[in-house]
């Protein structure tokens, strides 16, 4: 179970829950994951073994160690429930769209053998919960997003460090097909997707997740040019209700985000208002789950989709440098809770030493560098007039970064 940094005196069981799972998460940030888990428990038409189906996405999850994933594909609800379970039920739960492609009743055979929208949420990070399908009442939306399969849409309060902020995670799964018919479909659902988001949801933190069926910086579809159907959403770069497609710098690249598919068709897009909290570079096409079940690729027993990436600091707290604890990084700050006076402690050589000192809702307020501290000398941090609350303190040199909470009396 990952861990959040309470105080200073937890150091050292966060150090050992961040050696852990440091090449899949940070107990400092919010880790969200899409995944399309290829008819999930449906072996006429995914992997043909569906107990190791079950068992290898469940050594899949444990180490990628998330907070939330938007996934498509469920089919077997029970056997979805029984994954959750197994993954611990006190620190997971879990949601399924009533509605999938043919069927938006969330009844019958229908919608048990079809493919559905799904969330798995880690319990202690997320409260405020609601659900709900985007667009169904529309016929357009109901046509273009493959007769029934709407986004799906997970409203929460995430609180991470005692920092909350409201989030929409969206998940979509955008119409299959490579034919200008297709194309068609998917662009005119990006577009009435994008209008649905200005006019309800345009100040608030949005995050699209899931499997678009089609790549952002260009498209899979023939006869249909080389702009993404997803243009709509992509191009909005400008206005007040823009989006950032985070993930379309890992197409351009060339990756793929299908086994022996070219292109990532996995993707992640935010909004501006989410811009702020994305951890430059974290996103990332995860096709290092070969660590967790090693013959993913040969075998094909999972999915045919590698999991996709991306980190978010409910501080505010951006930065492409790897984030450590305070004990890593070599410094201590104390006393902690503190008044006026802060010192910083140094277990190391620190060169280039930047800081920033930040409220509860991320904003700096005080900036500032130490040239050099050696190890063993203390330094005396200049601290602005506060009031009582909670502070964040991050510090970072060449190298690395961390993030030190503080309580100020």
């Amino acid at each position: 179970m990952k861990k959040r940094i309470l105080s200073l005196f937890c150091l050292t069981g966060f150090l050992l829950a961040t050696e852990k799972t440091k090449a899949q998460s940070s107990p400092s940030t919010l880790d969200v994951v899409s995944w399309n888990i290829e008819w999930f428990g449906y072996p006429s038409s995914g992997p043909a073994n569906d107990d190791l189906q079950e068992a290898n996405v469940k050594k899949v999850m444990r180490y990628l160690n998330a907070d939330l994933y938007g996934l498509v594909e469920v089919v077997d609800t029970t056997r979805f429930r029984r994954l959750v379970d197994s993954l611990g039920n006190t620190e997971y739960g879990y949601f399924i769209s009533p509605f999938c492609s043919n069927n938006t009743t969330g009844t019958g055979n229908g919608w048990l053998s079809g493919q559905k929208l799904g969330f798995i949420y880690r319990k202690s990070i997320f409260s405020n919960i609601r659900t709900r399908g985007l667009m169904r009442t529309s016929s357009s939306a109901y046509t273009n997003w493959a007769s029934g399969r709407f986004p799906y849409m997970f409203t929460a309060t995430a609180t991470i460090n005692s920092v909350s902020k409201d989030i929409n995670f969206i998940v979509i799964h955008g119409k299959a097909g490579s034919t200008s018919t297709d194309f068609d479909r998917r662009k005119a659902g990006a577009q009435e997707l994008k209008d649905t988001l200005d006019a309800q949801f345009s100040n608030t933190l949005n995050i699209l997740i899931g499997d678009y069926n089609d790549a952002l910086h260009t498209t899979i579809s023939s006869g249909s040019g080389t702009q993404s159907s997803y243009q709509p959403i992509v191009a909005d770069s400008t206005d007040a209700d823009h989006y950032k497609s985070i993930t379309l710098p890992l197409g351009v690249a060339g990756q793929s985000s299908m086994i022996n598919f070219p292109n990532v068709i996995d993707n992640h897009v935010i909004s501006n208002e989410l811009t702020p909290f994305y951890v430059l570079n974290s996103a990332k096409v995860r096709t290092d789950v070969t660590n967790a079940v090693s013959d993913y690729v040969t075998a094909h027993n999972t999915s045919d989709h590698y999991p996709v990436f991306s980190q978010y600091s409910l501080e505010g707290l951006i930065t492409g440098l790897p984030g450590v604890t305070p004990a890593a990084f070599g410094i201590i700050a104390g006393p902690n809770p503190f008044t006026d006076n802060l010192l910083l402690k140094a277990g190391r050589n620190l060169s280039g030493l930047r800081y920033r000192l930040l409220n509860i809702q991320g904003q700096p307020l005080k900036t500032g560098q130490i040239n050099y501290l050696t190890a063993g000398s203390a330094y005396s941090l200049p601290v602005p007039p506060l009031s009582r609350g909670i502070y964040f303190l991050e510090l970072q040199d060449r190298e690395k970064r961390t993030v030190i909470k503080l309580t100020h009396l």
